[in-house]
């Protein structure tokens, strides 16, 4: 036998934690973006600088070949003689900064250079040349002890091809080294691969850079492990101070609430957008408008209102509220002053809340109404149970007053809200108000309406009347009336009507 679920689904709970992970959601693609492009703007940094360096000992390599070919073309040398070397060395050992410049003259196999002759590289292929006779050429430097890889620049004349060692691996190296951020390289010249070291990272933590200036293209790939931490640390940095910022928004959050929709309620207020609407409660004992309930509509833009059910138990908390009920009752009164004083509705019901009774606002302006003529004495409030009863005294005295004036108290949603059985027992009422939920299930099958029977048997012992809303197809409403209950409100009838439909309504019913 399968165990109950002890699973309730919670809205609140849910949006929140909804809210919660779409924020860390948001915090991990933002420190991925963050770290991604943090890392593109260093790694493209050092294929500049790579490639700046380049450039400029490229720029230096012109010179020196130029002041070569003009030595051996003043001294008339032909071939890598000692002669040839005690030149080169006279003229360029006093730069220790540039590089060493190679001569290969026509016909002879061996390198000539400041620090001797050396045997021809193998592997050389001329990579790019231009115009000028300038080019750029690719070889194992022999001189080294692990023969990196080296692009030369080089020149030729009549008689030699100088040589310039402007790029190698080694001098790559150096400046990757002091990249933390950097793993691999992958160098290309004029479409030609040349070098590739660590290549074998993730293709999207790599960057490519063609320079603008030469032909060398790089791409650089991050170091795995230091892109993570980078990524971690951008995370945490987002997160801290995202995380005390949304504990702070969700301290204030209840005020900052408050405060929106107080403004739009005063707005609406303001700029008339609230009206009434009254909807019908039809006696089906004689199949005749008993009275009305007033509810309050607040118009969109489009002419459509909102729902009330999705604001009334904030409005009935802002401070808007007492002077809105004030209009509602005045409104009510003045536009259907005539129907009340025909007796072609008998009384018009307002719904009120304790917190607004407990202000004590409530009868001194009731009495200033009674006293300008207005038909106060066929008002009849319907006290809500959304919110606890504070005060039992000043609703007493309420209570009390309302009776003096002529009107009537029915008890709102009987059953449902904070009140229950305590408010009935407590306060002396004319009518209660069975809730549409209860309604509602008289349409499903094999329910039993036990507690509208036991609504019944006690207005009937307390001597009063009992309303039924959310009344919206006829078997509801036969069943309502086998049980006991004859005063009926709900679509069955008539939706809320403005002032004036109402006015047709009754004239057709």
């Amino acid at each position: 036998m399968a165990m109950p679920s002890t699973f309730k689904y919670n809205s609140p709970n849910a949006i929140k934690s909804l809210t919660a992970g779409l924020l860390f959601i948001i915090l991990m693609i933002t420190s991925l973006g963050l770290s991604h492009y943090w890392l593109t703007h260093q790694l493209t940094s050092v294929a500049k600088q790579i490639d700046q360096k380049y450039q400029q000992r490229h720029l230096t390599a012109k010179v020196q070949m130029k002041e070569v070919q003009t030595m051996l073309q003043q001294e008339q040398e032909t071939y890598c003689s000692d002669e040839t070397i005690e030149l080169l060395k006279k003229k360029l050992f006093v730069q220790n900064a540039q590089p060493v410049p190679w001569v290969r003259f026509i016909g002879e196999n061996t390198i000539c250079s400041a620090i001797g002759r050396w045997p021809v590289p193998a592997g050389g292929e001329i990579i790019y040349r231009d115009i000028d006779g300038n080019a750029l050429v690719q070889a194992d430097d022999a001189r080294t002890f692990n023969k990196q890889q080296t692009i030369y620049a080089s020149v030729i004349d009549g008689t030699a091809k100088v040589f310039v060692p402007v790029q190698s691996a080694d001098a790559i190296n150096k400046i990757l080294a002091e990249c933390q951020m950097c793993g691999g390289i992958k160098v290309t010249v004029n479409g030609k691969n040349w070098m590739a070291q660590n290549t074998d990272g993730n293709p999207f933590a790599s960057i490519g850079y063609q320079s603008k200036d030469s032909d060398f293209a790089y791409t650089l790939i991050a170091n795995e492990s230091a892109r993570n931490q980078l990524w971690l640390t951008i995370f945490l940095l987002l997160l801290i101070p995202t995380a005390l910022l949304a504990g702070v928004l969700y301290l204030v959050s209840p005020q900052l609430i408050k405060f929106y929709w107080h403004r739009r309620f005063y707005c609406a207020f303001k700029n008339e957008s609230f009206y009434l609407a009254y909807q019908p409660i039809v006696d089906t004992e004689n199949e005749q408008t008993f009275g009305v309930e007033t509810l309050l509509r607040w118009r969109k833009k489009d002419d459509q209102y909102w729902e009330t059910g999705s604001y009334i138990g904030i409005l009935e908390q802002d401070s808007v509220m007492p002077e809105l009920t004030k209009w509602m009752i005045k409104t009510a009164l003045s536009e259907l002053k005539s129907l009340l004083r025909s007796n072609q509705i008998a009384k018009c019901s307002i719904n009120i809340s304790a917190k607004l009774i407990e202000q004590g606002q409530l009868l001194p302006y009731l009495q200033l109404l009674a006293n300008k003529g207005y038909p106060v004495d066929q008002l009849c409030f319907e006290l809500t149970e959304r919110q606890p009863v504070e005060s039992w005294q000043q609703i007493h005295e309420f209570v009390a007053g309302c009776k003096q004036l002529g009107c009537r108290i029915k008890l709102d949603d009987v059953g449902i809200g904070y009140g229950g059985g305590m408010l009935i027992q407590q306060l002396e009422f004319d009518c209660f108000k069975i809730n549409k939920a209860f309604t509602r299930l008289l349409s499903v099958e094999n329910n039993q309406p036990f507690l509208i029977r036991s609504y019944v048997a006690i207005a009937k012992e307390m001597g009063i009347s009992l309303i039924a809303e959310g009344v919206e197809t006829k078997e509801q409403a036969e069943l309502l009336k086998n049980l006991g209950v004859h005063l009926h409100q709900g679509w069955l009838y008539s939706k809320a009507l403005p002032a004036s439909e109402l006015r047709t309504y009754l004239l057709k019913h």
